[in-house]
């Protein structure tokens, strides 16, 4: 597993081959599922009972990475082999990217397999695949299988997705999380100013804390200035979060900005605030 840390929102990938085993789990009932979407729908329910028996949360099924998910198999079906990339194919997170999907954490499980059942009891028998289905970060999944001849090829792609929001909606969204985490300690909601001026600065990649100073004018006597990306209004740097329980009173000004990076696929927002009172 490669880890890549940006800011304050941490990137899992895993690109592990797949050995298929040939042994059935005892706990999979024996269906007889003739279309390749039945089979896709019925590993999916699979996937989420094994979750369910970890006590970790269902995951979400999403068509855009389902339609990913597909265009892979069919390209191990073309070359007849597995692979996470064929030569001249774009890389994981392009592919899911140029589907719609919008995220800050992906992997993928690929295999072969006669059925579905030998699928499932593969990736769950394979200590690299059975993490990415347990794997908490992830909240969407889609799985694409082709059939060729006998043997079925299968993907399956798995997200943290990212909430498709406008800059003043996440704005907004970051004002409700930081009241929410004031209220239990009575402390008064600190009032938000969406300001135009930082949300062009985070638009145009500016990674300095500092220069948020320059997007507000104001007379206050302690401001502090913070400079991040966050993949949810809830992914907040605990630097900031210190701070802003510590204001008795006060607000913000906030400017945030939606960036996909085109070479991976990968989106976060960019925000630059500062807190006064």
């Amino acid at each position: 597993m490669t880890i890549h840390k940006t800011s304050s929102f941490v990137t899992f990938v895993s690109f592990v081959f797949t050995m298929v085993l040939s042994f059935a789990l005892p706990s999979l009932a024996q269906q007889d599922v003739v279309s390749t979407t039945e089979m896709e729908r019925q590993v999916f329910e699979w996937t989420n009972q094994e979750r369910a028996n970890a006590n970790l949360p269902p995951l979400q099924w999403n068509q855009r990475l389902a339609l990913a998910a597909r265009m892979h198999s069919a390209e191990m079906v073309k070359h007849k082999d597995l692979s996470h990339q064929f030569t001249g194919e774009p890389t994981l997170g392009q592919r899911i990217s140029d589907r719609g999907a919008r995220f800050s954490a992906v992997a993928e499980n690929v295999g072969y397999g006669d059925d579905p059942q030998t699928l499932q009891t593969g990736w769950m028998h394979s200590a690299g695949h059975r993490a990415n289905i347990l794997n908490p970060v992830y909240t969407d999944m889609g799985i694409g299988i082709v059939r060729s001849g006998n043997r079925l090829y299968a993907t399956e792609d798995f997200t943290k997705a990212v909430s498709r929001l406008a800059a003043d909606d996440f704005e907004n969204a970051v004002a409700k999380h930081l009241t929410d985490l004031r209220q239990p300690r009575k402390l008064p909601p600190l009032a938000m100013t969406s300001s135009a001026s930082l949300r062009q600065m985070a638009c145009s990649g500016q990674t300095s804390a500092k220069a948020a100073f320059g997007g507000v004018h104001r007379s206050d006597t302690e401001l502090y200035s913070f400079n991040f990306t966050a993949s949810s209004a809830n992914d907040l740097p605990a630097s900031l979060v210190n701070r802003v329980m510590e204001l008795p009173a006060g607000g913000f000004d906030i400017g945030a900005c939606s960036q996909s990076d085109a070479s991976t696929g990968f989106t976060a927002y960019r925000v630059l605030m500062v807190l006064h009172r």
